[in-house]
């Protein structure tokens, strides 16, 4: 008799086989196959093993802990089940899932609930029940029932005191002066009895002078076990007269307690209630693992998938803190599946438990705070860099907002400038143009060389070792004068603003080319040391997108004590603004730095418009397409005349792929694509300057902020702009396919009435403004202008009313839960992703940042979109070569994939000619399925993926899941016309078996399609070295990518280095992709893009002597996807945002931090250049005359941060000296004399 035992979510049963034994002893023959759904989900060998098991099985039992949505093999299972008419019994967490599958169980609701009640309830007598009941019932066996045992489903705990302990009794002892840890397991741990890791914690809080309330419980309430729930629960227990009686929680408990403490049967719509918020103390929130103590520490990933999800990504939609582990899984003292303690972590949790206990505690007056800008590069002018951020405003106003809350703040700075320059006239992390003894004058603290080595040695010695390898014997040299290290950063009362310290990689850059595991400095461990253990700090905030900290070596999670982040942030409360649509760096943060991450609003965006020329070529060109309907022949070609010229001296020939010169016919016949091309020029959006920390917009940029965030459909709340044109009669789908078709009707070119209803929309917003966003006054105003039974424009406009306008004006919860979480309170959870790509739901800013199942990837919507990308790759491909592109290079991010549900992983699958399966609920991808070549009606591509480290360690089933994909394609029997990717494994094959591989090795190396960062490591290598001038020709920037990105990942690699097939891989490309998600960034903006997009374009150069077809797909909108080529990519940011004067406009009001946004556009675009070759020569030239060459800009420049001059001109002047640029003697002179005021500036201010 046998009997098949699933269980998902959750480790093996231990008292399954312990049951089985006694039955067999008893003389009841039975066999008991046991299996989780992670091992089967991995190891498809050990499921096809399974399967026949399930086979000739009497009965097959599935125990879900969580949603079959996970177990991604259910649905295979449950059809074998079917097909062999298998009895079977399956119990999950999720209400709904019980009733679909009840049928699949032949016995009677009586013998259901009996059973159902027996795998609840649990523990060793019910599953001897479970057992007994199956050889009676099953079996025909003549056996007694033994009566079902309940055992407690929540209490109190303690290694030290009797079961059924009294807690009242208990909370008598806790004395009120020490703070109260909370501590949570499940209460299977506590029936198993497999309570040593827990133990521990709760010894290493107690031994840390706290009280300690540990208990065990069931998140969800159940009627068969008698369970409270976690909501009640915490009510009863932990919450006194609407207080909390504890100052944190540590929950060691995986998923959403949130979720689960709710259970649906498919028929609630409302959202789960937050009881967190009643508790409102800081959510630790730790993890047993159910692998091995030496799977973990050989793990540079630290988690599997299945952890990952349960432990992680769970728990942060919960609003937890995400710590470090606490046990792994072995056995002990003989048995086995024991939870138990990793030396020295139990310590650590309760260390940080005890550090926001005492922030919580120490008088507001008495907190001490480190704000932390960033410096990353070392350059003056980049002092406070953030994503989107004025940081240095935001830093004041939080300044004014602490000395409100009674923090002891003194001599805050007048605004951002004034404490930036206070900042440069003390140390920062440019020391080159001041002396040793300057450096020691201007510090605001020391370590010395006695005190930095008693916390070195403190370290693990294999830290000791690695640090001193790469930076010399402690305390280094970096920052060091006579013996002691130089602390740079401002003190203001009991808040320091510090200044992050350097990472390493420019002061080593030359070792950080050839070696991808260089550890920061010395001088970076003394700094964070001397904050906590000197300043006395209570808590950090880094201030902004993003720091070095996060993104040092080590696991990718699940945290070991040698991990660089762990080593140097140790037990510190940390609070982490981040901006909302970077949510993967975001996650970094969270954790590999136990941050709390406080997403904050992205800046105002605003529509281009036309400036300039461009906007009279606008108007020219809307006069010809009018004259020359009208016949007017004379008028016409004195317009084409005209637009010839502006086109010429504007270099708007490339844009279009025109003659140099074209004559006059060329541009009349190509006078519809220019005027569609200024359309969508016009059309684009743009940054209007800066966010300011916890500040809505203000003025007309909360007005552009609505446009923005309305100019798409928001779920089922309509589009502005649709819903206007729909209101005029119109379609702006329609109008925006072909600008410059003609509507008789209105007697205008589409692009016309674009502008129009666009110019509708923002009249419509400052109207709704004038009567301060009164519903009804507004609704009565619409049914005035476009009259009755407008439903879209009517819901979209109450949206903005009811909705919108409040959650904007919350922008200031950035603030408030800023303060909140200094209080050591709860910060609430909230979602990421761009908030102008039809997301204004993810506002208010302000919440601790959450992102997304990774099981869920692609979602339906992803897919849609990222087939409509790869499709417009492959007819932009033809159309340039003629032909399909046989080898794709992309580039796939973790941030990417979380804003926008996977539209990287569908675009892969597609070109590959795969489709997703998805369950019939919850959406999780369950496999992948073989699109017949018939349908896919193209040949199959191969693509080979450059991911990133955060990719790498937070989806590693995507990486599973396409390098499945890959071998599934090439195994195929098709032709090579057919199947590019097995035409080419056939060709890779053949090479490594004649260089000496054995077959079965050298088909695992062909199958590599999926190469990233080293592991434990993150980075791509390419921008640092372009910053720092640190390379000869492009061949020395595919080296460096090459060294950084040739590590293969899939189900048998984890990061081996494989650099000679990485470079006939990516050498040989044809064509080379990255997608952008919204124009909330462009490819100018990061230089994440031109690092990896343009090192793979250096490598296709300098390995495979040849140009790739580079594209930029465009998904900002998702009904209306553009592609263009890299080139045309960055003529048309320059065009719409660089020389814009809207776009620098908007800075100015943001001082020194706005002159960073041009010092980074100049260099990116430079760095595209020398890669891919993507600038032309007007590019630069205009980019000198804008922000050099222009008085009133330069001024502006010199004014705020004259050191960008230095940058500007000296990066204008590179590309000249390389050949990149051939610019004009009198322009290069203008540069050199800017470049040499500069440079005299930049020694005086040294000296002074």
């Amino acid at each position: 008799m046998k009997i098949v035992y699933i269980s998902a979510g959750t480790g093996e049963n231990p008292w399954v086989e312990e049951a089985a034994a006694s039955c067999r002893k008893s003389g009841l023959q039975i066999e008991v196959v046991q299996s989780t759904s992670e091992a089967l989900d991995s190891e498809e060998k050990k499921f096809a093993e399974i399967l026949e098991d399930v086979k000739l099985c009497l009965l097959l039992v599935v125990s879900n802990h969580g949603s079959a949505t996970y177990f991604k093999k259910f649905d295979r299972l449950i059809n074998t089940a079917k097909e062999y008419s298998i009895n079977t019994f399956f119990v999950s967490s999720v209400r709904e899932e019980m009733a679909e599958n009840r049928h699949l169980f032949a016995q009677n609701e009586e013998d259901y609930k009996f059973l159902h009640a027996c795998l609840e309830l649990s523990g060793k007598e019910n599953t001897n029940c479970l057992l007994m009941w199956i050889c009676k019932n099953l079996g025909g066996f003549d056996v007694e029932i033994p009566p079902l045992h309940y055992p407690p489903t929540e209490g109190f705990y303690h290694p030290s005191l009797p079961e059924n302990y009294d807690f009242k009794a208990h909370l008598k002892r806790i004395d009120p002066e020490k703070p109260t840890v909370g501590i949570l397991i499940h209460q299977f741990f506590y029936i198993r009895r497999n309570l040593l890791a827990v133990d521990a914690l709760i010894k290493a809080v107690e031994e840390r002078g706290m009280n300690v309330l540990p208990f065990f419980l069931v998140t969800s309430p159940n009627e068969v076990t008698g369970a409270i729930g976690i909501r009640k629960f915490i009510e009863t227990y932990l919450i006194k007269d609407d207080v909390a009686i504890i100052d944190v929680l540590i929950l060691n408990m995986s998923f959403s307690q949130l979720s689960l403490s709710d259970p649906n049967d498919g028929t609630k719509t409302d959202p789960v209630y937050n009881f967190f918020c009643d508790l409102n103390v800081p959510l630790l929130q730790t993890i047993t693992m159910y692998r091995s103590y030496e799977q973990w520490i050989n793990d540079d990933q630290g988690l599997s998938a299945m952890e990952i999800s349960s432990g992680i990504i769970w728990p942060e939609f919960d609003g937890q803190i995400i710590a470090i582990p606490l046990g792994t899984t072995g056995e002990y003292e003989g048995r086995k599946n024991v939870a138990i303690p990793i030396p020295g972590r139990p310590e650590r949790i309760a260390e940080m438990a005890k550090r926001w206990s005492e922030l919580k505690r120490v008088p507001v007056k008495d907190r001490k705070v480190v704000i932390f800008l960033y410096q990353y590069t070392g350059d003056m002018d980049a002092l406070g860099d953030a994503g989107g951020l004025d940081t240095p405003q935001s830093v004041i106003e939080i300044l004014h907002h602490l000395k409100d809350e009674g923090y002891f703040v003194e001599n805050i700075p007048e605004d951002g400038n004034a404490l930036i320059y206070e900042m440069i006239a003390g140390l920062t992390n440019d020391t080159r143009w001041m002396t040793k003894e300057q450096m020691k004058e201007r510090s605001a603290g020391f370590v010395s060389a006695d005190l930095y080595r008693q916390w070195f040695l403190k370290i693990p010695q294999k830290n000791q070792k690695k640090i001193s390898e790469d930076w010399g014997e402690a305390p280094g040299e970096l920052f060091e004068y006579e013996g002691e290290l130089c602390i740079p950063g401002v003190v203001k009362g009991n808040i320091f603003i510090g200044i992050q310290p350097p990472r390493g990689h420019f002061e080593q850059i030359e070792t950080m080319i050839h070696s991808t595991d260089l550890v920061m400095p010395h001088h970076y461990l003394a700094y964070y040391r001397w904050i906590k253990n000197v300043f006395g700090a209570h808590a950090v905030i880094h201030m902004g997108t993003h720091g070095t900290l996060e993104w040092l070596p080590g696991k990718g999670n699940a945290m070991s004590e040698e991990c660089y982040p762990d080593l140097i942030l140790e037990d510190m409360p940390h609070l982490y603004p981040y901006i909302i649509n970077d949510p993967g760096e975001g996650m970094e943060a969270k954790r590999r730095s136990w941050a709390v991450a406080l997403d904050y609003n992205t800046p105002a965006m605003m529509r281009a418009e036309g400036y300039g020329e461009l906007s009279k070529l606008d108007t020219i060109l809307q006069e010809y397409l009018r004259a020359r309907r009208g016949g007017e022949a004379k008028k016409a070609e004195n317009l084409i005349e005209e637009a010839r010229g502006i086109v010429i001296d504007k270099n708007l020939t490339k844009d279009l792929g025109l003659s140099d010169e074209p004559v006059c016919e060329e541009i009349a016949e190509n006078a519809e694509r220019l005027y569609d091309y200024i359309c969508e020029l016009r059309d684009a959006t743009i940054k209007d300057g800066l966010h300011i920390y916890g500040q809505p917009p203000a003025g007309n940029r909360f007005l552009e902020m609505i446009y923005a965030l309305t100019r798409l459909e928001n779920g089922i709340v309509p589009s502005l702009r649709e819903s206007i044109a729909k209101a005029m009669s119109l379609s702006l789908r329609n109008l925006m396919e072909s600008p410059s078709d003609f509507n008789e009707t209105r007697g205008q070119t589409n692009g016309a009435l674009i502008d129009l209803i666009d110019a509708s929309s923002t009249d419509l917003i400052l109207k709704m403004a004038e009567c301060g966003y009164n519903c009804e006054e507004v609704l009565e105003l619409i049914i005035a202008e476009y009259g009755p039974d407008n439903n879209d424009l009517e819901t979209c406009a109450a949206y903005i009313c009811d909705e919108l306008v409040k959650n904007l004006n919350l922008t200031t919860d950035e603030m408030t839960n800023l303060i909140l979480g200094l209080d050591a309170g709860y910060v609430p959870p909230g979602g990421s992703g761009d908030p102008t790509r039809g997301n204004a739901h993810l506002l208010p800013t302000g919440k601790n940042c959450y992102s997304i199942d990774p099981a869920c990837i692609p979602t339906p919507s992803a897919w849609k979109t990222g087939k409509e990308l790869a499709d417009q790759m492959v007819e932009r491909y033809i159309e340039e070569k003629g032909e399909y592109p046989q080898k794709v290079g992309i580039v796939v991010w973790a941030t990417d994939t979380m804003r926008t549900g996977g539209d990287d992983i569908a675009y892969i699958l597609w070109l590959m000619g795969l489709r997703p399966v998805w369950s019939d609920r919850g959406g999780a991808v369950t496999g992948l399925e073989v699109i017949p070549a018939g349908e896919l009606n193209r040949p199959r591509i191969d693509a080979s993926l450059r991911i990133s480290g955060m990719f790498r360690d937070s989806f590693p089933n995507l990486v599973n899941m396409i390098d499945e994909g890959v071998e599934t394609i090439a195994s195929l029997d098709e032709t090579d016309d057919v199947n590019f990717l097995s035409a080419h494994l056939k060709e890779d094959l053949l090479e490594r078996i004649k260089e000496g591989f054995p077959e079965d090795e050298a088909r695992e190396m062909a199958l590599i399609r999926i190469f990233g960062d080293p592991p434990g490591q993150h980075g791509v290598g390419v921008c640092d070295v372009v910053h720092a001038s640190a390379w000869k020709d492009r061949k020395d920037l595919a080296d460096v990518f090459t060294n950084w990105g040739a590590h293969a990942y899939g189900r048998k690699f984890r990061g081996e280095k494989f650099p000679e097939l990485f470079k006939k891989q990516f050498g040989s490309l044809d064509a080379t992709v990255k997608n952008r998600v919204s124009r909330e960034w462009d490819i100018l903006e990061t230089d994440d893009d031109y690092a990896v997009l343009g090192g793979m374009n250096a490598c296709v150069k300098a390995y495979g002597n040849k140009d790739p077809v580079s594209v930029i797909g465009e998904a900002s909108d998702p009904k209306n996807i553009k592609t263009k080529l890299l080139d045309e990519e960055i003529r048309f940011i320059f065009r719409s945002r660089v020389l814009n004067p809207r776009w620098i406009e908007g800075l100015k009001p943001h001082g020194f931090r706005g002159v960073q946004e041009i010092v980074t556009t100049v260099e990116y675009a430079f760095g595209w250049d020398v890669t891919s070759d993507a600038l032309d020569d007007w590019e630069y030239q205009a980019a000198a005359e804008h922000f050099l060459f222009n008085p009133e800009n330069r001024q502006w420049i010199e004014d705020n941060n004259p050191y960008a001059l230095h940058s500007i001109s000296g990066r204008l002047l590179e590309a000249k000296d390389r050949g990149f640029w051939d610019a004009d003697e009198e322009t290069i002179r203008k540069l050199q004399e800017i470049y040499l005021e500069s440079e005299d500036f930049l020694e005086r201010t040294g000296e002074d």
